[in-house]
């Protein structure tokens, strides 16, 4: 019986201790810690085959080094809401684990949930082999595996061959390696990536035995947004890996030792929506265990995938009035995944004839605050109520506040929320009201229709305008996170470490997802 307590991932029977309610059980399926005695290959046993490729920046070992799946056990916003989480329900943490330290979980490290246990290889994140040795959680062969499965993806209840058997598109591979090779269709799929990016609280399911993942207690939906678009129709055209895990044209080589050149070949480092968590990443370990270059090409590759991700128009409707159409390119909501610190909104800003600003909505600037009880100036968003903010805000209602000793509302606790209190984020193509809220992933406090995959907003010109300039903005992590972060930790100083971290790296500045311009002389 494994001592923890937390609400986002994992699969072991566990005793979970409420700081007011007692002690429940719950037990979450899949793969269990130990099972069939697993043991993953290291990170540097890969890299003596899969690094120094003849592919350049597609290198397997250097793209994958970028991406935040090797980064996901050394990000330091992720360590300081862990501490946080194991505050509201001591060893929860545990849960969070089983996604961000893998290798650590399924080899009997992860308690405690803080994840002092830990070694150095289980801090490689979503390492190689973990990934290339993970079974459909669904399948026939799942159930050979594992005692028992999942009722759905998600909740990181995962599966994982306990052989010596590296899956991936091709299975033909031949020559002296240490390790089998085997074709793996769901390498391929989106369901993959589900196991991760489809979370709910299990503390708050009915049954996690039998119930899916997506219908109870919504903390992270990337996998039912796009499961639900249009997207999931496509085919292989239309899947995660399409965009996050793009293929190389003219192809490439998976091996420097003798392999075939395949014509299909993808960039091993997946990336997201941040510019900055690198660069904070890479500070709060002094580079140790890291790759520079790796985490210069992943924010390369992250420009050019938020390009991609939303188009705006601009359209004079009456002679004082301009509408503004900000259309959603992904195949989840946009923005997507964590909702506690990540938001977009719109910056629209007014000129006269001799360029000079008339009125700016949607401003990103300094402000005075406090931290710590420090009073400092900060950069934040200076109007949030004055423009259109688009994220995804959880909460406490007041039973579940009281229940923890919280004031209800919206929270940053989000192993204790219970309720989603906003989610005006925009839609994906082929968004469907009933569909979205079977998966508790609805819009709340603004209405979409069947089919919307956009929003509009109307402006009135200021007098004297001549020009419009709107743009979507992206932040992956606010101000306001941070301070709590760093407030409302009193186990460690990993919330301390991140705000020194935040303001010697550009304090996780904003960044343009899309702009349009319009002239609209009189």
């Amino acid at each position: 019986m494994r001592y923890v307590s937390r609400v986002v991932v994992g699969c072991c029977l566990v005793m979970v201790w409420f700081s007011a309610s007692g002690q429940a059980e719950v037990f979450m399926p899949g793969m269990q810690p130990e099972e069939g005695g697993i043991e993953f290959a290291k990170v540097s046993q890969c890299s003596m085959c899969h690094g120094k490729t003849p592919n350049g920046a597609a290198d397997p070992l250097l793209s994958w080094q970028g991406g935040m799946m090797a980064q996901a056990m050394r990000d330091p916003v992720f360590l300081a809401s862990l501490a946080i989480a194991n505050q509201d329900i001591p060893g929860v943490g545990e849960f969070c684990l089983r996604c961000h330290a893998p290798r650590g979980w399924l080899e009997g490290r992860s308690t405690p949930g803080d994840g002092s246990a830990l070694n150095a290889e289980d801090r490689q994140g979503v390492s190689c082999d973990v990934c290339h040795r993970l079974v459909d959680p669904m399948s026939a062969e799942a159930k050979k595996l594992a005692k028992q499965t999942p009722p759905s993806p998600g909740n990181a209840m995962m599966v994982a061959d306990t052989a010596n058997v590296v899956r991936g598109p091709y299975g033909d591979a031949k020559g002296a390696m240490p390790h089998r090779t085997q074709k793996s269709e769901y390498h391929a799929s989106s369901e993959l990536c589900a196991n991760c990016h489809n979370i709910s609280n299990p503390l708050l399911g009915a049954d996690v035995n039998t119930v899916p993942v997506p219908e109870y207690s919504h903390i992270e939906r990337t996998y039912s947004e796009w499961l639900l678009s249009d997207y999931a129709k496509q085919g292989a055209e239309g899947t995660c890996q399409s965009c996050h895990y793009p293929a190389v044209p003219g192809g490439g080589q998976a091996s420097r030792f003798g392999s075939a050149r395949r014509d299909h070949f993808v960039v091993h480092g997946p990336v997201g929506s941040s510019l900055w968590v690198q660069d904070a990443t890479w500070m709060a370990w002094k580079g140790e265990g890291m790759d520079k270059k790796a985490f210069d090409l992943a924010k390369e590759r992250t420009r050019d995938l938020l390009k991609k991700a939303a188009t705006l128009t601009l359209t004079r409707t009456e002679p004082d009035t301009v509408t503004l159409r900000i259309t959603n390119e992904t195949g989840h909501k946009l923005p997507t995944g964590y909702i506690e610190g990540r938001r977009t909104w719109i910056n629209a800003v007014f000129y006269d004839s001799a360029g000079k600003v008339i009125q700016e909505i949607g401003g990103y600037g300094q402000k005075s605050d406090t931290i710590l009880g420090e009073a400092v100036t900060v950069p934040t968003l200076l109007d949030p109520e004055g423009t259109t903010v688009y994220e995804c805000s959880p909460g406490m209602t007041e039973a579940q506040a009281k229940k923890y000793g919280k004031q209800p509302g919206k929270s940053f606790y989000f192993a204790l929320n219970d309720v989603i209190l906003k989610d005006n984020r925009i839609p994906p193509r082929g968004f469907k009201n009933s569909a979205f809220k079977a998966h508790l992933s609805q819009p709340v406090g603004v209405e979409y229709q069947d089919g919307q995959y956009w929003d509009e907003k109307q402006y009135k010109l200021p007098a004297g305008c001549t020009k419009v300039r709107a743009q979507l903005m992206m932040q992956s992590v606010s101000w306001e996170y941070i301070k709590f972060l760093a407030e409302d930790n009193t186990t460690n100083d990993w919330g301390k470490r991140l705000y020194e971290i935040w303001t010697q790296t550009g304090q996780c500045p904003p960044v343009a997802v899309a702009s349009v311009e319009a002239i609209v002389k009189p």
